[in-house]
């Protein structure tokens, strides 16, 4: 279980940080909202990752204690505020983007960086599942969710990007409201879950 639990952790966190760096070089060369913002997505998964190895921990060192299941429940729980909060803060830029329009670059190379984005993203959640099956834990499956979610979210900002760049049209701001709306009320169900068990134990 110990070693499920480290690679979960230390995976996610090597993948999401170097998503983060991807994203954010085409966000910023390309003038790309919705890229920009999945970027920002990629670096609080990081975060959420670093947050999953303090829960990990816990578990390993109490076992199958109740204490240890509230611990990551606890954990599973503040990762999925930080979800919700990115998927708001995907609306609030989206509603930035309207009012302030600008101009996106394009260029093939960015897509094909998009795509192998996606890629890797979903190829972390099939290890997530995998992890899940030999060591199940709510973390591990808050980080699954997050991991497919966004490869949706990432695939919806592929299509906004190339969307934007053949009409004159704010596409890539309706897109960040989409990702955002769908990234908040998912974690609002994680969030739901967990605080009924952390409040009844069920």
């Amino acid at each position: 279980m110990k070693k499920y639990y480290y690679i979960a952790g230390i995976s996610g966190i090597a993948v999401n940080f170097l998503l983060f760096l991807v994203k954010l070089y085409v966000g910023n060369a390309a003038f790309s909202l919705t890229i920009h913002c999945d970027a920002i997505n990629n670096l609080g998964d990081t975060m959420s990752c670093v947050l999953a190895m303090l829960g990990f921990v816990f578990a390993i060192k109490f076992g199958e204690d109740i204490r240890a299941r509230r611990t990551q429940s606890l954990i599973a729980f503040v990762i999925s505020i930080v979800i919700a909060l990115t998927g708001l803060f995907f609306v609030y830029r989206g509603l930035d983007r309207l009012m302030y329009p600008s101009g996106i670059v394009y260029g093939g190379k960015y897509h094909a960086i998009i795509i192998a984005a996606i890629f890797a993203k979903a190829a972390l959640g099939a290890l997530m599942v995998y992890l899940n099956k030999k060591a199940p834990s709510p973390i591990i499956t808050a980080l699954a969710l997050d991991s497919f979610l966004d490869c949706l979210v990432t695939a919806f900002t592929l299509i906004g990007m190339v969307l934007v760049t053949k009409v004159n049209f704010a596409f890539d701001a309706y897109f960040a409201f989409l990702c955002g709306g769908v990234i908040t009320a998912e974690a609002i169900k994680c969030v739901t879950k967990e605080t009924k068990f952390l409040i009844s134990g069920e």
